[in-house]
């Protein structure tokens, strides 16, 4: 039932940990009895955590302690009952747990290790780093995992008193597609280019060896369209100039009339 209740906190914020993908999960569990109370917040820092752990380990309450590195792991992959089960007899058998669904940041082992050591005088420190979880369908690799764990900590239970503490390191983002569009460009024009390059040169090739009148075009539609326009104006034009050139007028009709005619007419 404890160990349903520790699932239970980290699946209660399985709505935010998808907003929070590069966050990881924290657990301590403890043989030992301990009396402080660190922040009850599902979502701290690592410095919040170091602050949480100060509290927790003043005064060295076990002889010996196990840190456990599970890499890329996730709150919503400790959520089904049975992801780990050695995990959770582990866990209903303590004394005590705490757990942070997630942390934002690194812990990493050697840091508690190291901050285990700077707390307590010649403590016991065994460090295990678990198989990297995979991004899709890590649920096998966690059961192995499991396993793993399982065995250290039946030895641990054997031999006394212990405190676990389980951290997950930084999480693997997957890689997404950026694309740069300056460099696409510059790659473009210079295909474009290279390929109007190459179309001049097989242009200037095939031509330059033919014949005057076989490489270029001398005559086109257009160029028979105004020939033949301009045997019709000239057609007309030619008409014209015949018929008033074919004009016949005698030179006596533009003499005055000077006889006996005339003068009757002027009376």
């Amino acid at each position: 039932m404890r160990f349903l209740s520790t699932t239970a906190a980290l699946a209660a914020c399985c709505a935010s940990a998808h907003a929070f993908s590069d966050t990881s999960p924290f657990m301590l569990w403890s043989t030992a009895k301990l009396q402080n109370t660190p922040s009850s917040d599902q979502i701290q820092s690592t410095e919040e955590v170091h602050t949480s752990l100060d509290k927790l380990l003043a005064g060295c309450p076990t002889e010996r302690y196990l840190i456990v590195s599970q890499p890329n792991v996730h709150a919503s992959d400790l959520r089904p009952n049975d992801a780990s089960p050695k995990l959770g007899r582990s866990v209903r058998k303590a004394e005590y747990k705490y757990t942070v669904a997630e942390v934002a940041g690194q812990l990493d082992a050697k840091t508690l290790s190291a901050y285990i050591q700077g707390a307590c005088e010649n403590p016991f420190i065994d460090e295990l780093e678990l198989s990297p979880l995979p991004l899709a369908n890590g649920a096998d690799t966690l059961k192995k995992n499991d396993e793993e764990l399982g065995m250290v900590l039946e030895q641990f239970e054997r031999e006394g008193s212990y405190t676990v503490i389980y951290a997950g390191s930084q999480r693997e983002t997957p890689k997404t597609y950026t694309a740069e569009f300056q460099d696409s460009q510059e790659n473009m024009r210079a295909e474009l280019k290279r390929s109007l390059h190459d179309v001049r040169r097989r242009a200037d090739n095939g031509t330059s060896n033919l014949p005057l009148f076989e490489k270029y075009q001398y005559f086109s539609p257009g160029i028979f369209m105004a020939l033949v326009t301009m045997v019709v104006l000239m057609s007309i034009l030619y008409a014209g100039i015949s018929a008033v050139a074919s004009l016949e007028v005698p030179y006596g009709a533009f003499d005055k009339e000077m006889g006996p005619a005339a003068q009757k007419k002027q009376q």
